[in-house]
């Protein structure tokens, strides 16, 4: 598999995650680096929804 191929599907499951899981993440992250790695995620994936609310009018 390639890097892109590995990449696009770390973006799809990123979009999956579920945000309860992503705090445990954090949480329990065994360095900073790996909690600002979980955080940056966590954020983008809240970003991503809320951009679809706001797009679809349901606010």
């Amino acid at each position: 598999m390639s890097t892109n191929e590995t990449l696009k599907m770390l973006y799809n499951e990123c979009l999956k995650l579920d945000l309860n899981e992503a705090t445990q993440l954090i949480l329990e992250a065994e360095t900073e680096e790996e909690q600002e790695f979980y955080s940056i995620v966590s954020d983008f994936v809240l970003q991503q929804r809320q951009r679809k609310v706001i797009r679809e009018n349901r606010f």
